[in-house]
């Protein structure tokens, strides 16, 4: 009986044009005389989406990401893995020369875009095995919780295909609609994407360079802080009252944080800000304070779990 409650909830989230194609459609004839321009001309933007049907199950897939489901304990487990610090090694070794520009230039660490880049695509090896546009179209149209959000992405989409000559209807990506090894959304593709080979071309479908560059500068372009910790170890005791429920900037200086009792590298500036946040295991959590790049990591993924797991996993690559 919860199955067949939980399907009906599920099936309640979408509109009533779940089943049909996404031509002749109010809403979609709305959204065409509004997005703007989108480089293929209205007719065959409208051609392309009658091509496409929704795909209602995406839903489900957004709704169980296990950083929504998992203990931290349990989603280290899955995620912060010895294969995947060996590849981030020998993803490393194999791009060092445009890793140690890319750190000159932003002062993003080397085992931090391997991290990202081996999280979100196993380093390039999966990088979504679902149709994009037929994702972005569900989610446009048939999610009335996330619409907008998720219209403004596929226009961002098309405009994407038309600049790089791409058919749409033949793109894949993840269950989001991010594409490439760094699995950037249209608009973050819009505006964080770089190009790192020097062709004057962005192209994060096929330019491992792109990607490296791209993931880099996305950290950068949201506060990352050269030679700042990416984390810090609390094994004191904490005041719930200390805890940070939210991801958040603006935080506590250190030394506030030293003169509560918590022990910290004297290395660190004591004038820097850090939150604590709690991260649950099946005994007592873990405790750690999170600064700037913490807080960078987290724009990437608003995941406390995510961005521990990309420090843990960037920590294990650095490791000599």
């Amino acid at each position: 009986m919860k199955k067949i409650v939980l399907g009906c909830l599920l099936v309640g989230l979408f509109s009533v044009h779940a089943d049909a194609g996404f031509d002749h459609r109010d809403d979609v004839s709305q959204w065409l005389d509004e997005a703007g321009g989108l480089g293929f001309t209205k007719t065959e933007v409208a051609q392309y989406l009658a091509q496409t049907t929704a795909k209602p199950s995406i839903v489900p897939v957004l709704r169980n990401a296990p950083e929504r489901k998992l203990l931290w304990s349990g989603y280290q487990q899955r995620l912060v893995t010895s294969s995947r610090i060996k590849r981030g090694r020998g993803f490393v070794k194999k791009h060092a020369a445009q890793l140690h520009l890319v750190a000159q230039e932003t002062g993003v660490d080397a085992a931090i875009v391997a991290a990202i880049a081996g999280i979100e695509s196993n380093y390039g090896a999966n990088m979504g095995k679902h149709l994009t546009l037929r994702v972005l179209a569900t989610l446009s149209f048939d999610y009335p919780r996330r619409s907008k959000f998720y219209q403004r992405q596929l226009a961002e989409f098309f405009r994407l295909c038309y600049r790089q000559g791409l058919d749409p209807t033949l793109v894949k990506g993840s269950a989001a609609g991010a594409v490439g090894m760094g699995q950037f959304i249209p608009t973050s593709y819009r505006d964080f994407a770089v190009d790192g080979d020097g062709d004057a071309r962005i192209d994060l479908f096929h330019s491992e360079a792109d990607n490296i560059a791209s993931i880099a500068n996305y950290l950068a372009r949201h506060g990352w802080e050269a030679g700042a910790p990416w984390l810090l170890e609390v094994d004191t005791q904490v005041e719930p009252v200390w805890l940070s429920k939210k991801v958040k900037r603006q935080g506590v200086a250190l030394a506030k944080w030293q003169g509560r009792g918590i022990v910290v590298p004297t290395s660190v500036d004591s004038t820097a800000e850090f939150n604590l946040y709690a991260f649950s295991t099946e005994g007592q959590s873990e405790y750690r304070l999170a600064g700037a790049n913490f807080y960078a990591i987290t724009r990437y993924n608003h995941s406390l779990w995510y961005s521990r797991a990309v420090v843990e996993i960037a920590q294990g690559i650095a490791k000599p």
